[in-house]
C-alpha cells in the first residue's frame, strides 16, 4: 500500500496544517507534497513519489527537477532508478517551517 503525502495527511511534525500551508504558499501545493514525500521517505524513487503525490510520473519528475535545481533535494541514478533525498537546504527549510 502506498501512502499519500498531501497536506495534513502525513504522520509526524510535517503533517500540521500550518506547516502544509506555509510550504504550499512558498513552493506550490504539488511541489510541497513532493518535498514532504522525499523528506518522509529518503531515497524514494520518482515512481514512489509519483504514487505518494498522486501525480503522473512525468509530473513528479518535473517537480523533482525543479526542487533539485533549487538545491532542496539531491538525486542519484542507480541503474534504471532515480532516488531522491533532501539536501541540506531542504532540511533547513523544513526545519525552519516546523520551528515557526
Amino acid at each position: 500500500m502506498h501512502e499519500s503525502f498531501g497536506p495534513g495527511r502525513e504522520p509526524g511534525p510535517l503533517g500540521s496544517e500550518a506547516h502544509a500551508r506555509a510550504l504550499d504558499a512558498l513552493l506550490g501545493a504539488t511541489r510541497a507534497i513532493v518535498l514532504r514525500a522525499v523528506a518522509l521517505r529518503p531515497g524514494s524513487t520518482t515512481g514512489e513519489i509519483s504514487r505518494a503525490a498522486r501525480v503522473a510520473p512525468a509530473t513528479a519528475s518535473h517537480h523533482t527537477s525543479v526542487l533539485r535545481q533549487a538545491g532542496l533535494i539531491t538525486t542519484q541514478r542507480t541503474g534504471g532508478s532515480v532516488h531522491h533525498r533532501l539536501a541540506p537546504l531542504g532540511e533547513s527549510l523544513l526545519g525552519r517551517i516546523q520551528d515557526s
